[in-house]
């Protein structure tokens, strides 16, 4: 009997390798189980910041009213961050809102969820002149509180999350040279696209808030050598590529020669 289980077994594996379309290794396999936040808003960008690195966003959908359904997918049992942005193409009128949230008596500007979650309507300002924000960068001062279900079980903190500061500041929405634009919206490469929408490696992350070298720093804030250039956009081989988009030895690995080049310097 247990011979003939462990042969059934066997061919039943065979059998489900068959089904991959000629592929045993499939791709896009979640590495943690998702939780799902949903709402509604009147026309936004979404975006989550999660501490195991996790960026994720999506933008709510038309449906002809002023509150737009969305949903967003986060690490469940994973602190995050909410930040939605309205009117976020135009300059002068965009409105940053970083988002916190209440669950009884405990409030927070981070949550971690082990299970869906519907945040129903948040009323989030459009026009910009209505907002508190001192120093005129289009980030909303303080945040916006969202009142959590009767039933939901998240866990409200305030954990630093992309904020390699401690100031409870997500990194990518600070103006680190002053400028009076948050780093999400200026343009590293010069290629006429906001860092917030430029991903030129195609990997459904804008590349100026990833870490090609591993060392805590987000791109747009790492430049080691001191150039004035973020090091992901320098051209350390002097090849016409990037460091970010170079990869010479065309070792299939999804990294390009600098993260490779920074592994070997750390292995060494």
């Amino acid at each position: 009997m247990h011979k003939n289980m462990l042969i059934l077994g066997f061919i039943t594996a065979l059998i489900l390798l068959g089904c991959g379309g000629g592929s045993a290794t499939p791709t896009n396999i979640p590495t943690a189980t998702m939780a799902k936040i949903s709402g509604t808003v009147p026309g936004t960008l979404i975006e989550a910041f999660c501490e195991d690195g996790t960026y994720v966003r999506v933008h709510s959908t038309q449906n002809g009213t002023n509150q737009h359904p969305f949903e967003i997918e986060v690490p469940q049992n994973t602190n995050c961050k909410l930040v939605m942005t309205t009117n976020e193409n135009n300059n002068t009128t965009r409105v940053i809102t970083p988002i916190g949230f209440i669950n009884g008596t405990t409030s927070g500007s981070t949550l971690s969820l082990n299970g869906n979650i519907d945040l129903s309507h948040i009323p989030l300002e459009l026009k910009y002149s209505l907002i508190n924000d001192a120093d005129r960068d289009h980030v909303r001062d303080e945040l916006l509180n969202v009142l959590l279900p009767d039933n939901s079980s998240a866990s409200i903190n305030d954990t630093s999350v992309f904020d390699t500061n401690n100031n409870n500041r997500i990194d990518v929405y600070e103006d680190t040279n002053g400028d009076g634009i948050v780093s999400a919206y200026e343009d590293d490469d010069n290629d006429g696209t906001a860092n917030i929408h430029d991903d030129d490696d195609n990997d459904n992350k804008p590349d100026y808030v990833e870490d090609d070298d591993n060392d805590g720093k987000l791109n747009h804030d790492d430049d080691d050598d001191d150039n004035g250039i973020p090091d992901y956009l320098d051209d350390d081989d002097n090849d016409g590529e990037v460091n970010h988009l170079d990869d010479d030895d065309d070792d299939d690995d999804d990294d390009d020669d600098y993260d490779d080049d920074y592994d070997d310097d750390r292995d060494n």
